[in-house]
């Protein structure tokens, strides 16, 4: 994994030409970690008997790709404004715009849909905000950039620093969040395997999906939250094996 954001970026004209961001299964709904835990209720009012808030996975998936979008806006809008290809009249509205659309994205929908993995959520893109910041000020600073030994290609030098930051924040986030595991919703059971339903978990770097898990000797049910062990890979997202515990 080179990063949730860097690999967001690359995908990103995939994910919205083939409509990744809509729902793959109606009617289906799931509470990363037991959204109970927070004791929240939904824009739309949704509560379950017991009190659990559930939000329909397509509308999470959506929530989370607007804010990694935003964020990622934000670093191309400080790259363009450090190399003078946009005015200060310009860059200043649009990175407060930018800005303000991660903070509500952040406070008023992540933060209720996933309550206990707010704060990674919050540190991985104000970092990200930071970032940008960062790279407007090497920018318009040659003894930063000139340590690359690019002193006459300079914006090749703000380029590297770049990398550099984002490298950096990596590091700092999995080492910080980084989980070996994850949860889901089993959707169908089967003798050896079941079809489990997983929400988009940032800490574990899984994609939204339905896996094919092994049951792990565990007796499980349709609707049951399952605690899944992750297949990890530097380059790509992880993926859930098998389970390893019920909630």
């Amino acid at each position: 994994m080179l990063g949730t954001l860097v690999l967001e970026l690359v995908k990103l004209p995939e994910r919205i030409k083939s409509g990744n961001v809509k729902e793959k299964v109606s009617g289906i709904k799931l509470g990363l970690e037991r959204a109970s835990k927070s004791q929240v209720t939904s824009e739309k009012g949704e509560e379950n008997i017991s009190g659990d808030v559930f939000f329909d996975p397509g509308e999470k998936e959506n929530a989370v790709l607007k804010l990694q979008v935003s964020a990622a806006a934000f670093i191309i809008t400080s790259i363009l404004y450090a190399f003078n290809i946009l005015s200060l009249f310009i860059f200043l509205p649009v990175s407060i715009i930018l800005i303000l659309l991660v903070a509500y994205i952040l406070y008023y929908q992540i933060k209720i849909m996933y309550p206990d993995d707010f704060q990674a959520y919050r540190d991985f893109f104000l970092m990200y905000i930071a970032v940008g910041f960062l790279i407007i000020i090497v920018a318009n600073n040659p003894l930063i950039y000139s340590l690359f030994s690019f002193t006459l290609l300079p914006s090749l030098g703000v380029l590297i620093f770049a990398l550099v930051a984002v490298a950096a924040i990596f590091i700092i986030f999995r080492v910080r969040y980084y989980r070996d595991y994850t949860f889901g919703e089993v959707i169908e059971v089967g003798e050896n395997t079941s079809q489990v339903r997983v929400d988009y978990d940032i800490r574990a770097n899984v994609k939204p999906d339905i896996y094919i898990v092994e049951n792990n000797d565990f007796k499980v049910k349709e609707h049951d939250i399952v605690k899944l062990s992750i297949e990890s890979s530097l380059f790509r997202e992880s993926k859930p094996k098998k389970i390893i515990g019920k909630e």
